[in-house]
C-alpha cells in the first residue's frame, strides 16, 4: 500500500530494519558508508543486505569523507541511487558528485554555494525550512506521530526522514516509533 508522502529511512544496520521499511513502502533507504561514522556499515554487510530488498532507492549516506578517492570507493562498493550529504561533505567532494543528492541543513545553515541543486533538502528543525520552499524539495527529520501531523500540515513539505535502530540481537527488535509513523502514512 502506498504511502501519503515521500520517506527517507536512514542508518539502516541490519537486514531487519531494511526489509521491514522496503515492504512498508519507504521510498529511500539510507545507509552510512564511511567507516569512521557512527552506525557505519561495512560494503560487505550492505551488499549482503541488498540482496534481500526490493523498491526503495538507495542512499549512501558520506558524512565524513574527506576525498574524492573515497567517494569513488563508496560508489563502487555501494552503487547508491542517491548520495547523501551536509555542506562541510559537499565543500569536499560537491564537484565530483555525479549522482543525485540530499543535502542535510543544520538549524540555521545557509546553503553553501552549488553549481548543482539538490534533490533534496534535509532538515531537522520545521522553523528553519519555510526558506528554503517552494525552491527546493524539503524532507523533514521526525522523532514521533505528532511530529509526523506537523509536517503532513506543513505546506510545501515534500515528505520525511525517519532513522532505523539497531537490533536487539540479530532478527529481533523493537518497530515502536518507526512502526507508528509508517503505519500512520499507509494510504487508505
Amino acid at each position: 500500500m502506498p504511502l501519503k508522502t515521500l520517506v527517507k529511512v536512514g542508518r539502516i544496520t541490519n537486514l531487519s530494519d531494511a526489509r521491514y521499511c522496503a515492504g512498508m513502502g519507504v521510498d529511500f533507504l539510507g545507509f552510512a558508508a564511511v567507516a569512521s561514522q557512527p552506525e557505519a556499515i561495512t560494503a560487505k554487510s550492505y551488499q549482503e543486505i541488498r540482496g534481500w530488498i526490493t523498491g526503495p532507492q538507495i542512499v549512501a549516506e558520506v558524512y565524513g569523507i574527506n576525498n574524492e578517492e573515497e567517494l569513488a570507493v563508496i560508489l563502487d562498493e555501494f552503487r547508491p541511487d542517491y548520495l547523501e550529504l551536509g555542506s562541510e561533505e559537499y565543500n569536499k567532494i560537491g564537484s565530483v558528485i555525479g549522482l543525485p543528492f540530499m543535502l542535510r541543513l543544520q538549524e540555521g545553515e545557509e546553503l553553501p554555494a552549488m553549481s548543482i541543486k539538490p534533490a533534496y533538502l534535509l532538515i531537522d528543525e520545521d522553523s528553519t525550512m519555510t526558506r528554503f520552499i517552494p525552491e527546493h524539495e524539503v524532507l523533514l527529520t521526525i522523532k514521533d506521530v505528532e511530529e509526523l501531523n506537523r509536517a503532513l500540515n506543513h505546506t510545501g513539505v515534500s515528505g520525511i526522514c525517519l532513522h532505523g535502530q539497531a537490533e536487539l540481537r540479530p532478527g529481533l527488535k523493537h518497530y515502536d516509533e518507526l512502526a507508528d509513523i509508517l503505519e500512520a502514512l499507509e494510504a487508505e
